[in-house]
Protein backbone atom coordinates (compact mmCIF):
# COMPACT_ATOMS: atom_id res chain seq x y z
CA UNK A 1 0.00 0.00 0.00
CA UNK A 2 1.36 3.41 -0.95
CA UNK A 3 1.96 5.85 1.90
CA UNK A 4 4.01 8.89 2.80
CA UNK A 5 6.58 8.55 5.56
CA UNK A 6 8.81 11.14 7.15
CA UNK A 7 12.42 10.01 6.55
CA UNK A 8 13.93 7.94 9.35
CA UNK A 9 16.84 5.56 9.82
CA UNK A 10 14.79 2.59 8.57
CA UNK A 11 14.91 4.14 5.08
CA UNK A 12 18.71 4.16 4.83
CA UNK A 13 19.19 1.13 2.54
CA UNK A 14 16.33 2.10 0.22
CA UNK A 15 17.58 5.71 0.13
CA UNK A 16 21.10 4.62 -0.84
CA UNK A 17 19.73 2.40 -3.65
CA UNK A 18 17.49 5.24 -4.83
CA UNK A 19 20.36 7.75 -4.96
CA UNK A 20 22.61 5.31 -6.82
CA UNK A 21 19.96 4.42 -9.42
CA UNK A 22 18.77 8.00 -9.88
CA UNK A 23 22.35 9.17 -10.31
CA UNK A 24 22.84 6.68 -13.18
CA UNK A 25 19.72 7.94 -14.92
CA UNK A 26 20.42 11.67 -14.63
CA UNK A 27 23.99 12.94 -14.98
CA UNK A 28 23.14 16.00 -12.91
CA UNK A 29 20.13 14.90 -10.88
CA UNK A 30 17.97 17.99 -10.75
CA UNK A 31 14.66 16.38 -9.84
CA UNK A 32 15.55 15.34 -6.31
CA UNK A 33 18.52 17.67 -5.79
CA UNK A 34 17.67 17.96 -2.10
CA UNK A 35 18.32 14.24 -1.80
CA UNK A 36 21.76 14.40 -3.41
CA UNK A 37 23.53 17.29 -1.69
CA UNK A 38 24.44 15.65 1.62
CA UNK A 39 27.51 13.54 2.32
CA UNK A 40 25.54 10.57 3.70
CA UNK A 41 22.10 9.48 4.85
CA UNK A 42 22.60 10.64 8.42
CA UNK A 43 23.57 14.13 7.20
CA UNK A 44 20.48 14.14 4.95
CA UNK A 45 18.26 13.12 7.89
CA UNK A 46 19.67 15.87 10.08
CA UNK A 47 18.89 18.48 7.40
CA UNK A 48 15.38 17.18 6.76
CA UNK A 49 14.61 17.40 10.47
CA UNK A 50 16.03 20.93 10.74
CA UNK A 51 14.03 22.08 7.68
CA UNK A 52 10.83 21.73 9.68
CA UNK A 53 11.63 24.62 12.01
CA UNK A 54 15.19 25.87 11.46
CA UNK A 55 15.71 26.55 7.78
CA UNK A 56 17.83 29.70 7.54
CA UNK A 57 18.03 30.02 3.73
CA UNK A 58 14.57 29.13 2.46
CA UNK A 59 11.31 28.41 4.27
CA UNK A 60 10.30 25.71 6.70
CA UNK A 61 9.15 22.52 5.02
CA UNK A 62 8.33 18.86 5.49
CA UNK A 63 9.83 16.23 3.21
CA UNK A 64 8.22 12.81 2.88
CA UNK A 65 9.12 9.63 1.02
CA UNK A 66 6.53 7.78 -1.02
CA UNK A 67 6.86 4.20 0.23
CA UNK A 68 5.56 0.92 -1.14
CA UNK A 69 6.38 -1.97 1.18
CA UNK A 70 9.78 -0.73 2.37
CA UNK A 71 10.97 0.76 -0.92
CA UNK A 72 11.20 4.52 -1.61
CA UNK A 73 9.50 5.34 -4.91
CA UNK A 74 9.81 9.12 -4.70
CA UNK A 75 9.69 12.14 -2.44
CA UNK A 76 7.52 15.19 -1.89
CA UNK A 77 8.42 18.42 -0.11
CA UNK A 78 5.68 20.62 1.33
CA UNK A 79 6.68 24.16 2.21
CA UNK A 80 4.82 25.81 5.07
CA UNK A 81 4.49 29.06 3.12
CA UNK A 82 5.88 30.69 -0.02
CA UNK A 83 6.93 34.06 1.41
CA UNK A 84 10.19 33.99 -0.52
CA UNK A 85 10.88 35.66 -3.89
CA UNK A 86 11.85 32.44 -5.69
CA UNK A 87 9.01 30.39 -4.26
CA UNK A 88 6.19 32.84 -4.92
CA UNK A 89 7.07 32.98 -8.60
CA UNK A 90 8.78 29.70 -9.48
CA UNK A 91 8.80 27.14 -6.71
CA UNK A 92 5.44 27.02 -5.03
CA UNK A 93 4.38 25.09 -1.95
CA UNK A 94 5.00 21.58 -3.26
CA UNK A 95 7.96 20.02 -5.02
CA UNK A 96 8.14 16.32 -5.84
CA UNK A 97 9.91 13.67 -7.84
CA UNK A 98 9.48 10.01 -8.68
CA UNK A 99 12.51 7.74 -9.15
CA UNK A 100 13.13 7.10 -12.86
CA UNK A 101 12.23 3.41 -12.79
CA UNK A 102 8.83 4.18 -11.22
CA UNK A 103 7.77 6.97 -13.59
CA UNK A 104 4.71 6.82 -15.85
CA UNK A 105 2.93 4.45 -13.45
CA UNK A 106 0.72 7.10 -11.76
CA UNK A 107 2.67 7.01 -8.50
CA UNK A 108 3.16 10.78 -8.70
CA UNK A 109 -0.60 11.35 -8.92
CA UNK A 110 -1.18 9.32 -5.75
CA UNK A 111 1.80 10.95 -4.03
CA UNK A 112 0.44 14.43 -4.74
CA UNK A 113 -2.98 13.39 -3.38
CA UNK A 114 -1.31 12.17 -0.19
CA UNK A 115 0.82 15.34 -0.10
CA UNK A 116 -2.29 17.50 -0.24
CA UNK A 117 -3.55 15.67 2.86
CA UNK A 118 -0.28 16.55 4.61
CA UNK A 119 -0.61 20.17 3.45
CA UNK A 120 -4.05 20.26 5.06
CA UNK A 121 -2.44 19.24 8.37
CA UNK A 122 -0.20 22.33 8.00
CA UNK A 123 -3.35 24.50 7.73
CA UNK A 124 -2.74 25.36 4.08
CA UNK A 125 -5.97 26.21 2.28
CA UNK A 126 -4.57 26.27 -1.24
CA UNK A 127 -1.17 25.50 -2.66
CA UNK A 128 0.85 26.74 -5.61
CA UNK A 129 2.61 24.23 -7.84
CA UNK A 130 4.81 25.08 -10.78
CA UNK A 131 6.35 22.87 -13.42
CA UNK A 132 8.24 23.24 -16.65
CA UNK A 133 5.89 23.75 -19.58
CA UNK A 134 7.59 20.89 -21.43
CA UNK A 135 7.21 18.42 -18.54
CA UNK A 136 4.07 16.76 -19.87
CA UNK A 137 3.87 14.12 -17.14
CA UNK A 138 4.14 16.57 -14.24
CA UNK A 139 1.52 18.81 -15.83
CA UNK A 140 -0.81 15.78 -16.06
CA UNK A 141 -0.18 14.86 -12.41
CA UNK A 142 -1.12 18.38 -11.28
CA UNK A 143 -4.17 18.45 -13.56
CA UNK A 144 -5.48 15.19 -12.07
CA UNK A 145 -5.41 16.72 -8.59
CA UNK A 146 -7.90 19.56 -8.83
CA UNK A 147 -5.73 22.24 -10.43
CA UNK A 148 -6.66 25.73 -11.46
CA UNK A 149 -4.30 27.00 -14.13
CA UNK A 150 -3.12 30.52 -13.33
CA UNK A 151 -0.62 31.44 -16.05
CA UNK A 152 2.62 30.67 -17.81
CA UNK A 153 5.68 32.52 -16.58
CA UNK A 154 7.51 34.48 -19.24
CA UNK A 155 11.02 34.30 -17.87
CA UNK A 156 11.23 30.67 -16.78
CA UNK A 157 8.85 28.78 -19.12
CA UNK A 158 6.80 27.34 -16.28
CA UNK A 159 3.12 26.70 -15.76
CA UNK A 160 1.64 27.89 -12.48
CA UNK A 161 -1.25 26.00 -10.90
CA UNK A 162 -3.25 26.47 -7.72
CA UNK A 163 -4.94 23.58 -5.97
CA UNK A 164 -7.55 24.28 -3.33
CA UNK A 165 -7.31 21.88 -0.42
CA UNK A 166 -10.65 20.32 0.42
CA UNK A 167 -11.76 20.33 4.04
Amino acid sequence: MLRLEFPNISHKDSYERLIKEWGKFEKTPSSPSKLFVWKDFEDFLERVISDITHNEKWVNSHLFFLIDDSEILGWIQIRHHINHPNLIELGGHIWYGIAPKYRKKWYATVMLQLGLEEAKKLWLKKVLLTCDIGNIWSNKVIQKNGWVFERKTNDWAKNRYWIEIKK
